[in-house]
């Protein structure tokens, strides 16, 4: 797929998303008057143009059809109807589940959806994703950094002061009073000291306010993420057992970091596909247990400290503690005679493989079972557990840290580096003498008594640990122990039930820190995935303990991990500036919108775009800017296509502007008053060609 039809799928889901979201806020509200049949209408076509523009023909054709049912409606000024409503609904759902089986928006339709057992496919996260900022959140950014430049302008004009103090000085020393010069000096020197500190003052201020703006630019609610779910889960209980099921959403105002929120979107369509499964009952035993006779599934986010908690909960039969022994035993990862503790056993329905499905289907029994939840949770630095839900069925909740760019840490020394070692990992830290270090089979071991055990407390022997100087991992092979007063500072990390000690220079303290990616500098991003920027202090060269672990059980520790660089770019002649001729775009379809935007830029055109005509009109009567060109769409709320076109006509100001019409209206009456109202080119979106509208605009210029 080219990197056009990337951005432009990319673009397409976040438009999907917001019309599906207005539509079902309408549905929601109850019956529907005229006015909201014409926006429910107005979205849908909306949508069937931008699903055409990515070549979505499932979405289309969904779209296309229920925009027949309601131009039915509208033209006839017919009521709507429960049947007509529902049938809205449903077409959302459709639209919902047609996207969800499009992997990166580029996958099989629904009929070769991928293994739900499967590991999701990734999912874009560079470039191609979008988000959406409110214009408050941007205005605060913008008056941070004018505060930022405004003090960077003072400091120069002190640096501006102290020459000419210099100079002054310099001529005041020939001088017959050379103690006034000096005393004049001297209150120049402390004025310029004072107006120092007050703009590091400003600096400091700038800077924090810049962090906490940033960091709240990347959070998003988890609803923009999770809210479109529940119509893909009514959708696929429609197609798995024919029934219906009731979503609940609750908590989709958390925010959150957005790469968390949408790491955590497969995991989470996995557990709602598999409480459908799991979690099935008849409608005779529902009742019997005094449940709602439509099954009820519960997907909540919430907050707790700096941890968000993703939770999936049915209200079905409940964990069946016996197939999971039963299962367990069978794959050797317990003994028949092992006492049943129902923690243990609901934790090994996360090992890879584990099922208690007999037969296959598209939803389950696959053999993969929730190990890809499970992994999804490690990846972000997590954790998942199942419980039994109370009064009845399952809940599994997923813990994860709210931002991934945060990250609580061990800051140690290790050689002249700065080491942060994330907290999830640390099972304990030990300061160890160099004499109860023991060698074995030329490795070295140190012995720890196990708090948890009481035989230790009566003298036990220890256990003995793994330990190797961290420093071997970091470029510097072979390294020896740290020894420091006789003794050595080491810090126990764990994970998957391996563990071992790694010794460190010096530890110096836990600190939640900021952090950036640390490929971009030419580190060893699978060992070294982080770096972070204490203010004031030297960077935190953050290590993965997973990578660590495997690194030391493969005898990989000659590392390597902070060779790199790069070349530095070299600097080309500027060509002369020649203006572009600059198209203003018009279009309420985002999607449309990128699309025309991306392929007259290529072209060397500048682009400006609105979203309807009413900002179109108001850019055109008050940017400074020169439009040659306007090219509209013609269904926009507020005011349409020939309504914009109409305006530019009757204004002295902008009637020489030429105006191309472009829509998917393609009836005779549509194009006849289009150009009768003096509209240069009326080009129609079935079928269309970027070669045509390239044509047309050279034509009008």
């Amino acid at each position: 797929m080219d990197t056009l039809r990337q951005e432009l799928l990319a673009v397409f889901e976040a438009e999907y998303r917001d019309h599906l979201r207005v539509i079902r806020d309408i549905l929601a509200a109850g019956p529907m008057d005229g006015r909201a049949l014409g926006e429910v209408f107005r979205r849908v076509h909306s949508l069937k143009g931008a699903a055409r523009v990515v070549d979505l023909s499932d979405v289309e054709g969904v779209a296309h059809v229920l925009e027949s049912r309601l131009f039915r409606l509208l033209d006839g000024h017919q009521p709507v109807s429960a049947e007509d409503v529902a049938a809205i609904g449903q077409a959302m759902d459709q639209v919902d589940a047609y996207m969800q089986d499009t992997p990166g928006s580029e996958g099989p339709g629904p009929d070769a959806a991928p293994e739900p057992g499967a590991p999701p496919p990734p999912r874009d996260d560079g470039g191609g994703s979008y988000v959406q900022v409110p214009v408050a959140r941007l205005d605060a950014l913008v008056g941070v950094m004018h505060d930022l430049l405004g003090a960077a302008e003072r400091h120069e004009r002190v640096w501006a002061d102290l020459e000419d103090l210099a100079a002054a000085a310099r001529s005041a020393s020939a001088t017959a009073d050379p103690a006034a010069a000096l005393a004049r000096l001297t209150r120049g020197l402390t004025a310029l000291g004072r107006e120092r500190g007050r703009i590091a003052g400003q600096f400091d201020r700038g800077m924090l306010r810049l962090g906490e703006e940033m960091r709240a630019v990347t959070l998003v609610p988890a609803g923009t993420v999770f809210g479109s779910l529940a119509g893909m889960v009514r959708q696929i209980a429609r197609e798995h057992g024919g029934g219906e099921v009731t979503v609940r959403l609750v908590g989709m105002d958390v925010r959150a970091d957005r790469r968390v929120i949408q790491a955590l979107r497969d995991p989470v369509i996995h557990l709602l596909r598999n409480a459908i499964v799991h979690g099935q009952e008849s409608p005779q035993r529902r009742q019997e247990a005094g449940k709602p006779p439509v099954p009820v599934l519960t997907l909540s986010v919430r907050m707790l400290g700096v941890r968000l908690l993703v939770s999936v909960a049915d209200d079905g039969r409940g964990p069946d503690l016996e197939a999971i022994a039963a299962r367990a035993v069978q794959q050797g990862l317990m003994q028949r005679d092992d006492a049943p503790v129902p923690e243990t056993l609901l934790a090994r329905v996360f090992d890879p493989g584990f099922s208690t499905r007999g037969e296959a289907d598209r939803l389950a029994g696959r053999g993969m079972g929730l190990s890809v939840v499970a992994e999804a949770a490690r990846t972000l630095h997590g954790s998942v557990r199942m419980e039994a839900g109370s009064p009845w069925g399952t809940v599994v909740t997923m813990t994860v840290p709210v931002s991934q760019r945060q990250r609580t840490v061990l800051v140690t020394q290790v050689g002249e580096l700065t080491i942060g070692l994330p907290g999830r990992a640390i099972e304990r830290l030990a300061r160890v003498r160099q004499a109860d270090i023991r060698v074995v089979d030329g490795r070295m071991y140190f012995p720890l008594e196990d708090r948890r055990d009481p035989a230790a407390a009566d003298g036990a022997e220890a256990s003995l640990v793994p330990l190797v100087a961290l420093a071997t991992f970091l470029g510097t092979p072979d390294s020896a122990l740290p020894v420091h007063d006789g003794a050595v500072s080491v810090v126990l990390v764990a994970a998957e039930g391996v563990h071992c000690g790694f010794a460190v220079d010096r530890m110096h303290e836990v600190r939640i820190l900021q952090i950036s990616d640390a490929e971009a500098v030419g580190l060893d991003s699978d060992l070294v995935p982080g770096v972070g920027w204490p203010r004031g202090d030297r960077p935190v060269f953050v290590i993965s303990p997973d990578t660590l672990l495997a690194r030391w059980q493969t005898g990989g520790g000659t590392g390597g991990a902070f060779a790199g660089g790069g070349a530095a770019a070299s600097d080309g002649p500027v060509a002369a500036q020649v203006r572009s001729p600059t198209i203003l775009v018009v279009d309420d379809s985002i999607t449309t919108r990128t699309l025309q935007k991306t392929i007259l830029q290529a072209h060397g055109y500048d682009v400006l775009l609105a979203t309807d005509g009413m900002e179109a009109l108001s850019m055109l009567r008050r940017s400074s800017r020169r439009v040659d060109a306007i090219v509209t769409d013609v269904e926009m709320p507020r005011m349409d296509g020939f309504g914009l076109l109409d305006a530019v006509r009757s204004d002295p100001r902008l009637s020489s502007i030429p105006v191309v019409l472009m829509t998917s209206r393609n009836e005779e009456a549509d194009i006849r008053r289009g150009l009768d109202g003096g509209a240069r080119a009326y080009i129609t979106k079935q079928g269309f060609e970027q070669g045509d509208l390239l044509d047309t605009i050279r034509g009008v210029l």
